[in-house]
């Protein structure tokens, strides 16, 4: 089981990105709003996945992002951002982001995501 946490202060501009994913009996979705919360739950529940929305109630997705690397190097990590994709790719350079989603992503980018999940499952080695 895969598990991601999507990290935004406006869970309805993720609410279609997340029913899709949720529908894949093989991943687990969880939400918060906020920096703090996304640390309380990292605390306490194994997270594969992490989706950083821009903004967090409490700071932005990049500087999240940019935190988390450091604590939890390990978690895979994809951003919204509305950047392009050259300029994406410079601000998020080192940060070990596997993929950056649009504004308010859909059904099409969880399919591309699970996609680019099963290919790095696949790359570690796992079952």
């Amino acid at each position: 089981m895969v598990s991601i946490l999507l990290v935004g202060k406006d869970p309805a501009s993720l609410a279609v990105f997340a029913d899709a994913l949720s529908g894949d009996e093989g991943i687990k979705v969880s939400s918060v709003a906020s920096r703090q919360q996304a640390w309380d739950f990292l605390g306490s529940n194994k997270v594969d996945v992490v989706v950083a929305d821009e903004e967090l109630a409490d700071g932005t997705g990049l500087s999240f992002v940019r935190e988390l690397t450091k604590r939890q190097p390990l978690i895979n990590c994809a951003m919204v951002s509305p950047l392009d994709p050259k300029e994406f790719h410079e601000v998020t350079e080192g940060l070990g982001v596997f993929m950056q989603l649009p504004v308010s992503p859909g059904a099409g980018e969880a399919a591309q995501m699970r996609q680019l999940l099963k290919s790095i499952d696949a790359l570690m080695g796992s079952k």
